[in-house]
């Protein structure tokens, strides 16, 4: 149940408060970018999940309470949430267009 509760808390990326004084949106700019070329995305996020659901056999567990087996549902059901959230990430970030970030010369990416 732990396991759970501490994913319903969602993991925030440290970088969601990066700020460089010029960009107002740099996180979701620079979210965009790293979805686009394929670093560190929910992707990444989904395969650590799986591996941590195999490796801790989470899906074999027995002998759960209701609220454990809840929670077992949905810790088991989340790496293919993230495949969706990515899916829908990398659509988003396609159409995004181009920016600069101050912090490599202001070159687009």
């Amino acid at each position: 149940m732990a396991f759970a509760d501490m994913m319903r808390r969602k993991i925030l990326m440290p970088a969601h408060l990066m700020r460089d004084g010029h960009d107002e949106n740099l996180f979701d700019h620079f979210a965009n970018v790293a979805s686009r070329i394929g670093v560190y995305t929910a992707r990444d996020y989904g395969a650590i999940l799986e591996h941590l659901v195999g490796t801790w056999n989470v899906e074999k567990l027995t002998g759960l309470s209701s609220e454990g087996r809840e929670a077992q549902d949905y810790v088991c059901g989340l790496a293919q949430r993230l495949k969706r959230v990515e899916e829908r990430a990398l659509a988003r970030a396609k159409k995004a267009p181009t920016v600069s970030f101050s912090w490599i010369s202001s070159r687009e990416v």
